[in-house]
């Protein structure tokens, strides 16, 4: 079957991203680390959403690549803007030139997003394509620390929430079109 293939090589290929806490871990914690957990929980919204984009280009189903590529498209962009917006200005000081690195290949990130997302409407995306862009953003996450750097921010836990509320709304607005 075409998905458990690609079920199989995506979970290995994510296999590096770091675990995220428990609800009862998270509330013996400090608010900064819970914060920075919910954002590490983006990464893995995105592994769940390459399986099933991946599952859906395979079976060549346009109506759920269209409705799985938005929601990938959706949490990427939310999760650059929030890092460039509340957590580079926080680091930005003491690591200056990795995130300008960073900010360079969030550029690249939201090209390819574009590009791939004009392919979706015209339903021409294709699986290599999406599979390059998944390693890319692989790479990118492995090297992205951005959330080691962060001390005991209280604007993060702030920017960071809104966000989430933001996710949350578009959760319930996606579950309840369908």
């Amino acid at each position: 079957m075409p998905g458990e293939f690609a079920a199989s090589v995506l979970g290995t290929r994510f296999a590096f991203f770091p675990r995220t806490m428990t609800d009862t871990q998270l509330h013996a914690v400090s608010p900064t680390t819970r914060v920075k957990s919910r954002l590490l929980h983006g990464h893995h919204a995105l592994q769940e959403l390459s399986t099933r984009l991946n599952c859906a280009l395979e079976c060549d189903d346009s109506a759920d690549i269209r409705d799985v590529w938005t929601q990938f498209e959706r949490i990427v962009r939310d999760q650059i803007d929030t890092e460039e917006r509340f957590i580079f200005p926080l680091v930005s000081s003491a690591h200056r030139s990795e995130v300008e690195e960073l900010r360079l290949q969030h550029e690249h990130i939201l090209c390819a997003l574009g590009e791939l997302g004009t392919l979706a409407d015209l339903h021409a995306l294709r699986k290599a394509s999406v599979d390059e862009l998944i390693q890319y953003l692989l790479e990118h996450s492995s090297r992205e620390e951005l959330y080691e750097w962060l001390g005991d921010h209280a604007l993060i836990r702030g920017g960071s929430m809104a966000m989430f509320a933001r996710r949350a709304k578009q959760s319930v607005s996606v579950t309840t079109d369908v």
